[in-house]
C-alpha cells in the first residue's frame, strides 16, 4: 500500500517538473535544448534533474499529510457533532409507558451498568458503539466522557449477549475478567449478571438509540471536586456493600440506636414511590442539586454512620466522594454495592427467610419504558406494597403519567378512576391545569417542592427516629 502511493507521488512529482519546461504545446526546453516528444524530456528529466523530482515528492508528500489530517479533523469534526449535540427536541421527554408492542420478553434483556474508568478517546468507543448496537438492533441510551461510560441496553437475549462479547473485551473492560475469551472461570455467567444487572425488557422500552458524549456520566457538577482522580481514590476509602452486607449492617445500627443516616441520593420522583424504610429522601430534581443539598445540612451528616443508595450505584459512587471531601474525618461513609437493583435481586433468592424481611419499600424507578422494577414483578413474590397515593383520591397508587401542560412533563399520580374523570388530561397542580406560570416560570407543585428541598435534614431525621 505504502509503495503503491510513494509510486504515484513520483510519477505526479515528474510530470511537475516536466511541466514547468513546457514552452508550447509541442516544446519543452530545458538546458539549452529544445525537446519536441514527452518521451524525450522525460528521459531527460529523469537523467539529470533527480533533485527536482525529489523536491517535489517532499512537497507533494506534505500536502497530501494535511489533506489527510484535515479530512480526519472534518471527520472528529463530524463524529463530536452527531454525539455531543442534543439528545431530543427541546421540551420533549422520554416515554413512561409501553405500547403496541408482542415481544417475547422472556428471551429479552435490559442491561444495566456504569465504570467510572479513564477512556482515551470517547469520540471513537462512542462510534463502535454505535457501529455494534445498530448491528444488533439494541436500543437504549449509552453515554461515554473521559470518566468512565453510564449504558443502559435493550434487545433480544441474544443481542445482548453478543454485546456483551464485545464490550468485555474493550480496553475500558478488559482486565475486569468479564470476558468470555481465555475464561474458565464457571463464576463468570454470576459476575456478569451482577455487573450488567440485566432484567426482563424488550427494545421497545426505549423509543432508539441515543449515544452521547458528555462531560460526566452522571452530572454531579462538581468536576473539579469529584472527578475520576477522586473517585478512584475515594474507592478505597468508602466500603461498598453487597446487599446483604448493606441489609445485616442498616439493621444493627437501627437496633442499636446508633447516630445513622440512610440517605437516598436518587431524585424525588423515584423515592415518591419507592424508598428503603426510615431513609431520608431529599426533595431534589436532578443529581446535580445533591451537593448544595448536602452542604446545608452538613451540621446534620458530619461524624454520623452515612448508609447511601441509588438505582444500580452510579450516583451513590459520586454522592459519597463528595460527602467524604467536605464531611469530617470521623463521619463514616458506606453505598449499597450495585444499588437497590442489586438488593431487589438479592431478596428474591431470600423470600423463604423469614428472619430477613426486605427493608425494601414500593418500586424501583427505571428511566426507560417499564417505568418502575420491584418485588412485587417476581411470580413467587406475595410483597405489594405501595408507599404513594393518587394525588386525587389519595387511594394507594404507584403508577406514573406525565403532566398534560406541555414543556412541564412533570411526573403524576393519577389512579385509573380519577384518570377516567379528568377526561383527556392529568395536570401535576391547578396552574399546569389552569396554564399559569408564576414570576419564577414555574408551576406550583414545582414551587412546593423547591420549598421541600429546602427544609434541613434534622426534621427528616426526627421524623425516622420517632417512627413517622
Amino acid at each position: 500500500m505504502v509503495q503503491d502511493i510513494q509510486r504515484k507521488i513520483k510519477s505526479v512529482a515528474i510530470q511537475r517538473v516536466i511541466r514547468a519546461k513546457k514552452t508550447d504545446d509541442t516544446t519543452w526546453t530545458c538546458c539549452g535544448t529544445d525537446y519536441y516528444t514527452h518521451e524525450a524530456i522525460g528521459r531527460h528529466v529523469h537523467a539529470d534533474h533527480t533533485a527536482d523530482i525529489e523536491q517535489w515528492q517532499d512537497r507533494l508528500w506534505k500536502e497530501r499529510l494535511e489533506h489527510e489530517k484535515e479530512q480526519q479533523q472534518q471527520q472528529q469534526r463530524r463524529m463530536e457533532s452527531e454525539f455531543r449535540k442534543r439528545r431530543a427536541p427541546k421540551g420533549s421527554s422520554d416515554p413512561i409507558n409501553v405500547n403496541n408492542c408482542d415481544c417475547d420478553v422472556e428471551n429479552c434483556r435490559v442491561i444495566l451498568f456504569y465504570k467510572y474508568v479513564s477512556v482515551d478517546d470517547p469520540d471513537a468507543f462512542a462510534q463502535q458503539h454505535q457501529n455494534i448496537c445498530q448491528k444488533q438492533q439494541l436500543t437504549g441510551k449509552v453515554r461515554i466522557a473521559h470518566e468512565g461510560v453510564n449504558i443502559t441496553l435493550a434487545g433480544t437475549s441474544v443481542d445482548i449477549e453478543t454485546y456483551l462479547d464485545w464490550i468485555t473485551t474493550t480496553p475500558p473492560f478488559i482486565k475486569d475478567n468479564l470476558a468470555k475469551i481465555n475464561n474458565n472461570n464457571n463464576n463468570l455467567t454470576e459476575r456478569r449478571y451482577h455487573f450488567f444487572k440485566p432484567s426482563k425488557g424488550c427494545r421497545h422500552v426505549f423509543s432508539d438509540l441515543s449515544i452521547k458524549v458528555v462531560d460526566e456520566i452522571c452530572p454531579l457538577g462538581r468536576p473539579s471536586l469529584v472527578g475520576l482522580n477522586q473517585l478512584q481514590a475515594a474507592s478505597s476509602r468508602i466500603k461498598k456493600l453487597e446487599p446483604h452486607e448493606f441489609h445485616e449492617m442498616v439493621l444493627a445500627h437501627h437496633d442499636q440506636n446508633k447516630e445513622t443516616v440512610l440517605l437516598d441520593t436518587r431524585n424525588y420522583y423515584e423515592s415518591r414511590i419507592g424508598l428503603f424504610k426510615d431513609a431520608v429522601t431529599p426533595a431534589i430534581r436532578k443529581f446535580s442539586r445533591f451537593p448544595e443539598y448536602v452542604d446545608r445540612n452538613r451540621a446534620s451528616l458530619e461524624g454520623k454512620t452515612i448508609f447511601t443508595y441509588c438505582t444500580g450505584g452510579i450516583r451513590c459512587e459520586k454522592a459519597t466522594a463528595y460527602m467524604h471531601q467536605v464531611l469530617s474525618p470521623d463521619t463514616k461513609i458506606h453505598m449499597l454495592k450495585g444499588g437497590i437493583h442489586n438488593y431487589i435481586e438479592w431478596c428474591k433468592t431470600q423470600r423463604h427467610e423469614d428472619d430477613k424481611p426486605s427493608l425494601w419499600l414500593g418500586k424501583n424507578y427505571v428511566f426507560d419504558a417499564r417505568q418502575a422494577l420491584s418485588l412485587a414483578d417476581d411470580p413467587q413474590s406475595v410483597i405489594t406494597t405501595v408507599v404513594s397515593v393518587c394525588q386525587e383520591c389519595k387511594a394507594p397508587w404507584d403508577v406514573y403519567q406525565k403532566c398534560g401542560t406541555r414543556y412541564c412533563h412533570l411526573l403524576v399520580l393519577y389512579c385509573t378512576d380519577c384518570t377516567s374523570k379528568a377526561n383527556k388530561n392529568v395536570y401535576c397542580c391547578s396552574d399546569c391545569a389552569n396554564d399559569i406560570r408564576g414570576d419564577d416560570g414555574v408551576c406550583g407543585c414545582e414551587r412546593r417542592r423547591r420549598a421541600e428541598e429546602m427544609k434541613p435534614i434534622a426534621s427528616s431525621l426526627s421524623n425516622s427516629e420517632n417512627g413517622l
